[in-house]
């Protein structure tokens, strides 16, 4: 098999250099990329200069139909290597991490699950190494942006017991999903209660399941519209889902042996505009609004919207709320290209606030940010995004000013 051309492979070493499709035809996947970061901060928050954040992740995925005729079934692990230096830790010190690539220097292991899909894709089993923000309270829209709290949300990783099951910490859980019709799914999963904190679980296999540890339970409702390429309408979707917790809980005013917390939230993501257009020369990367049709690419205007309460006598953060456009294919030429500008809102609770005052801090109540991203697709397997995020009430608190952060993500597929 002959190699393509550098710039019109899928990956940097071409199909693992032609292997790849021998090993597709096996039932196994390999994966592997690098983001590479550099943040500086301009103005206000602790400190002005610039750091460089890094990651390496890699994984596989085994298609057991492929490999032994185990019809439906598949084993996926996901690995990190987390490398460099925290912007928000060590410039800003914000609530709003303002790099989702960020977290503490190791190799660790993300997720390592089996999946099981019955009854032609409408129940699907998956337990393992798992994390929430790979299927629960996430927007696709929202996926655009670079500050961790546009996926991972403040009002989840604020919450819940060092951070929760979320990027870069994965956790003993199961998951069932159930498909009865194309347009609704519903999901629920349990996940091992705390994940412990990143330097103590440093290789991802802390695991503890016992009543002080608790568990964490996701349930999310999903309903879909006009997600074919023959409906006339412009897609989108509705969540609503709620998490709950068993163990012990992070709120700054309990006692450590309080146990029993929640939280609520819905999410809406929306094409609000669409033109169709003939692929460009950079067509070959991802198209979150692509239809299943080689022959057009989708360009258009993406709106998401998130929202989420949680009990204030339990927790750091009561009332959570985000918000987004997203723009493909803005520039002639440039089909794979998107334009994002995003807002996030975090109030603290009554219990976060003096909290914070305990410490000493000049607690106002919120923070907010706002983020402005162009994400370039130079070829299938290069990505570059410039960024732009202002922090307005670093940490929740008026000791710091308001932080303007500028930084670039040059992303490399292998």
């Amino acid at each position: 098999m002959t190699a393509r051309p550098l710039l019109e492979r899928n990956q940097t070493l071409g199909e693992w250099l032609t292997a790849q499709p021998v090993l597709d035809e096996n039932g196994l996947k390999l994966s592997a990329g690098y983001t590479a970061e550099v943040w500086g901060n301009l103005a206000g928050g602790l400190d002005t200069g610039a750091v460089y954040t890094g990651l390496l992740d890699f994984g596989a995925e085994l298609d057991l139909g492929e490999l032994a005729g185990w019809k439906g079934a598949t084993v996926s692990t996901t690995w990190l290597w987390l490398s460099g230096r925290d912007a928000s830790a060590e410039l800003v010190g914000n609530l709003f991490t303002v790099s989702n690539a960020a977290g503490f220097d190791t190799l660790r292991m993300l997720e390592l699950w089996f999946e099981q899909v019955l009854f032609d894709d409408k129940l699907s089993l998956r337990f393992g190494q798992l994390t929430a923000d790979s299927e629960f309270f996430i927007s696709d829209y929202g996926g655009l942006f670079i500050n961790g709290t546009f996926g991972w949300p403040a009002v989840a990783y604020m919450n819940l017991p060092e951070g929760g099951p979320g990027y870069p910490m994965g956790t003993l859980g199961a998951r069932i999903a159930v498909k009865p019709v194309e347009w609704f799914t519903f999901q629920a999963a349990v996940f091992q209660g705390n994940v412990f904190a990143q330097d103590v679980n440093r290789h991802g296999f802390d695991w503890s399941l016992d009543a002080t540890t608790g568990y964490t339970f996701f349930n999310e409702a999903q309903i879909r519209w006009n997600q074919s390429a023959n409906d006339p309408g412009l897609p989108g979707y509705f969540k609503a889902g709620a998490w709950f917790q068993t163990g012990a809980y992070a709120d700054p005013l309990a006692d450590a042996t309080d146990a029993g917390n929640s939280g609520y939230y819905a999410i809406i993501d929306q094409l609000l505009y669409r033109e169709r257009v003939t692929p460009g020369p950079n067509a070959g990367a991802r198209n979150l609004d692509a239809p299943q049709d080689a022959e057009a690419v989708y360009q258009g205007l993406g709106w998401f919207h998130r929202i989420a309460f949680a009990p204030p006598g339990n927790n750091f953060t009561d009332f959570y709320v985000d918000t987004g456009l997203t723009y493909k294919g803005l520039l002639p030429g440039r089909a794979e290209d998107t334009l994002g500008v995003a807002f996030a809102y975090a109030q603290l609770s009554n219990g976060g606030r003096s909290s914070l005052s305990d410490g000493g801090a000049s607690a106002v109540g919120a923070e907010m940010g706002l983020e402005f991203t162009y994400q370039a697709a130079i070829t299938p397997w290069f990505i570059v995004q410039p960024d732009l995020q202002y922090i307005i009430n670093p940490g929740a608190t008026s000791d710091v000013g308001n932080a303007l952060v500028v930084g670039c993500r040059a992303k490399l597929s292998f």
